[in-house]
């Protein structure tokens, strides 16, 4: 996987209302992807590969990179935007896919008002073989 790029979009009274982040990926296998019955663990809520899409959001704050903490979560915990990809293995004997994804995230995530932030993305396939983490460009907000 690839991220092609990181896209913040003005809701047209100079703020900025999201960010697309849009990656690109390969699987030669076609396994990408996950059915509404793969619950068995660790594709169980709860377990560490419930999501196959994981996407942290850092914040620069004085020069330094930290997740922050959204205070709405309960207990509060980091602000991740982490997805569930469904199955999108094709049908036939060819099963090599390829293609683009595109997530959008809030520019001001839970009452947050980040200046700016960078995405860290990672993709799982049900073999668990991940893409690695990968990181956006810095991205500046305006509020």
């Amino acid at each position: 996987m690839q991220i092609k790029g990181a896209y913040v979009y003005n809701n047209g009274f100079d703020k900025d209302s999201f960010i697309e982040l849009v990656m690109h990926y390969r699987d030669g296998d076609g396994d990408i992807g996950l059915d509404p019955g793969d619950t068995a663990p660790p594709f169980n809520n709860g377990g560490w590969a419930f999501y196959n899409l994981k996407i942290w959001m850092w914040e620069k704050v004085n020069g330094q990179w930290i997740k922050p903490i959204n205070l709405l979560a309960n207990p509060p915990d980091t602000l991740n935007f982490h997805e569930r990809i469904p199955r999108i293995t094709p049908t036939g004997r060819a099963k090599w896919i390829e293609g683009d994804l595109s997530v959008k995230i809030p520019a001001e995530p839970y009452g947050l008002k980040p200046d700016t932030v960078k995405l860290q993305v990672m993709l799982m396939d049900r073999k668990l073989q991940s893409s690695g983490w990968l990181e956006s460009e810095e991205l500046l907000l305006k509020h």
